[in-house]
């Protein structure tokens, strides 16, 4: 089983008001912290291992979450002094966790995400590198903050983005990526003028020639969790499936 990444070092300066001086990973949305959503729908995938990279308060993030004991899964930290310069920035401080010749699974820790989105993006593994993606969102939060994705009729990533002009899905925060990934976000750095956000190294990396498959994942449940607005909402909707979808 591949090894996952879990992104959670970033300020959350958007949804501060609401963090009462916790780190945006650990609020709580419907009884537990953010990041236990995505942790917990690697677990039902079997997933054993994962790479959690902090910055931004990065001790309590460690003290919550520990070795991983209580999730069933080995934890290990990276950390990202410059997490206020990118979530690419983030993941590339992960990479000397990961094996350099195989794929890994990459979550954000501010985005609830059903264990199916995972389980889908393991049975396209073979297609990798990969992103799972959402060819018709419902819900608000799933749109007012996107990064859209443009597909082609092929089924592979011809853009990505948030200010796309023309677009036909929106990236749900799971990938499948290998070392190329690593070598995009390098040459992002290198250029001032970018910011090395991960919709930007990916966006380097499709112009570098590697081809990302868009892994559909529609109607399968998925929340970013950027505003307070979207905390409430989370919870409403929560209550109401009682389940992920």
């Amino acid at each position: 089983m591949i090894k996952a990444v879990i992104l959670a070092a970033g300020r959350g300066k958007r949804i501060s008001t609401c963090m009462n001086e916790k780190p945006k990973p650990l609020i709580p949305i419907f009884g537990k912290p953010l990041i236990e959503y995505p942790l917990e729908a690697l677990k039902e995938n079997g997933i054993k291992e994962c790479v959690v990279v902090v910055g931004y308060k990065a001790e309590k993030i460690r003290e919550f979450l520990g070795n991983g004991e209580k999730y069933g899964i080995k934890i290990e930290y990276a950390y990202n002094p410059q997490y206020d310069n990118g979530n690419a920035v983030s993941l590339y401080h992960a990479r000397k966790f990961l094996d350099a010749k195989k794929p890994f699974l990459v979550s954000m820790a501010d985005h609830i995400v059903s264990p199916e989105i995972v389980k889908k993006a393991l049975q396209c593994i073979n297609d990798k590198p990969l992103i799972c993606v959402d060819y018709s969102p419902k819900y608000s939060p799933q749109l007012k903050d996107a990064t859209k994705v443009l597909i082609n009729s092929e089924g592979y990533v011809q853009d990505i983005g948030k200010t796309l002009a023309e677009w036909n899905a929106v990236d749900t925060g799971v990938f499948i990526l290998g070392q190329k990934i690593f070598k995009a976000i390098e040459k992002v750095r290198e250029e001032a003028s970018t910011r090395a956000t991960l919709s930007n190294c990916i966006k380097r990396m499709i112009s570098d020639g590697v081809k990302l498959k868009a892994c559909d994942v529609s109607g399968i449940f998925w929340l970013d969790i950027d505003l307070p607005e979207d905390l409430e909402f989370a919870e409403k909707i929560l209550a109401e499936m009682k389940t992920f979808a």
